[in-house]
């Protein structure tokens, strides 16, 4: 149970911070293309999608960290 607490909270912070860098770069090849077609509309919105989502994990992660039970097992956890 402990390990699982602790590798979900280091999946949750990486994959928070994949998708916010993800999502920033779509967003600055966005900018890049021409705007001739759908593709800079398309990639702008995935990139926003992505900040988005990865700004919702994180912050899901930091409430669940100040829950007394999760901040105890997490307690335990070797780094």
């Amino acid at each position: 149970m402990i390990k699982s607490a602790c590798d979900a909270m280091k999946k949750a912070v990486v994959s928070s911070v994949v998708l916010f860098v993800t999502g920033i770069v779509l967003v600055l090849v966005a900018q890049q293309l021409s705007l001739q077609s759908a593709l800079p509309a398309t990639f702008l919105a995935l990139g926003f999608i992505s900040i988005v989502v990865g700004v919702v994990i994180m912050a899901v992660t930091i409430i669940a960290i100040m829950l007394p039970k999760v901040s105890r097992q997490l307690d335990l956890c070797q780094h």
